[in-house]
């Protein structure tokens, strides 16, 4: 190939000189674009910390001392209030309302406090073997998740990098190989390997997606649907509201779109040109099926041809993917040693998103009377 005929080579393979496709390409390049920013901020967050969060064991201790520590708390809170007033009748409206959702808030803290003197006693009988199995089950379900997590993080990073090194036209086309996979890749090794085996490539690459659609999940549950940082929404059991759901559903399309364009990246070879080799002549052989052979007898996958189309047609697009690609890694790396290093397990963390207006919260929960705690 001839130096500075990089683009026109790859203009004719893709066969991008079309206006009407390209409104439609230009279309779907705006839709990948918004799937992206959810993919970053929700699908990076979820293949880090949910491993972790299985891996992870409640801190009892920890709970005991945040639970007196709010308590106290809400105690001054609550005491500051009556002060500025001589006799109980003469409180406001608002403040009575604060005094309500404070009290409610002790109530919650004494049920966990209960539940906390319960695990306690748990583990001082028979019970605490059974749990004992349980939870080995869970830490091997987080170490499963974890090597699944890993291997994600570690093709895509070498398959961006080798976009970065050894791209034959860098910017101007979107960072494209014409020599696919020069650094080892697990996933797309993996995938190589089992389609010699079909259907167990079939049954990798779905577990693969479920297993990213459900960090995707996981990823909104917990930081909940925000723009910029400003919380719009979060979902909540038994009371996520149609809006919350519908917004939900939005996201997930947008995330299952791009999850299915990164499996391009993730896993290159396999996506585009599976296992298909060209012979060059009796001394050479076979070879591998790459952009540099003959497109008339190398056919690339339907999926690879529509999102390549894309981001050749328009490298704005594809430059925007390749780079989101680093945020995601990035994303990845920061939310891992945040959870690992930083962020404290504990029971508390829901009781935010309870109603504390409620007036049969105690009833409906069942909690403890508060003088047990005061």
């Amino acid at each position: 190939m001839e130096k500075g005929k990089e683009l026109d080579y790859i203009s004719d393979l893709f066969d991008v000189k079309h206006t009407g496709e390209s409104a439609i390409l230009f279309l779907m390049g705006c839709v990948v674009f918004i799937g992206v920013s959810f993919w970053v901020s929700y699908t990076s967050y979820g293949l880090a910390c949910l491993p972790i969060e299985l891996l992870k064991q409640k801190d009892i201790e920890y709970d005991k001392k945040e639970i007196e520590h709010r308590f106290e708390n809400l105690k001054e809170k609550e005491a500051l209030i009556k002060k500025k007033y001589n006799t109980p009748n003469e409180i406001k409206e608002d403040d009575k309302l604060e005094i309500v959702k404070i009290n409610n808030m002790k109530r919650l803290l004494s049920k966990y406090n209960y539940k906390l003197q319960e695990i306690e006693k748990t583990s001082e009988s028979w019970v605490s073997y059974i749990l004992g199995i349980a939870f080995t089950f869970r830490v091997l379900t987080g170490l499963i998740f974890l090597v699944f997590s890993s291997i994600i993080y570690l093709s895509l990073l070498a398959s961006i990098t080798d976009k970065y090194f050894n791209s034959i036209c860098a910017y101007k086309c979107g960072f494209v190989l014409d020599q696919i996979n020069t650094l080892y890749n697990m996933v797309d090794s993996s995938l190589m390997f089992f389609s010699k085996y079909f259907p167990l490539d079939i049954l990798v690459i779905a577990s693969l997606a479920l297993y990213i659609f459900c960090c995707s999940v996981y990823g909104i549950v917990n930081v909940g649907i925000r723009i910029f940082f400003i919380p719009l929404y979060k979902l909540k059991p038994k009371k996520t509201s149609p809006e919350t759901m519908l917004v939900f559903c939005f996201v997930m399309i947008h995330i299952i779109l791009v999850l299915v364009m990164s499996l391009l990246t993730i896993a290159p070879n396999y996506v585009t040109y599976g296992v298909q080799k060209i012979k060059i002549n009796d001394e050479i052989g076979y070879i591998k099926c790459s952009l540099k052979t003959d497109k008339h007898i190398c056919k690339m996958s339907v999926l690879s041809v529509f999102f390549n189309k894309i981001f050749f047609g328009i490298p704005y697009f594809a430059n925007s993917y390749f780079f989101s690609n680093w945020f995601f890694i990035l994303m990845y790396t920061l939310s891992l040693l945040y959870t690992i290093f930083f962020k404290k397990q504990s029971y508390l963390d829901r009781l935010k998103d309870l109603d504390l207006n409620s007036e049969s919260l105690d009833e409906q929960m069942n909690l403890l009377p508060l003088e047990k705690l005061t």
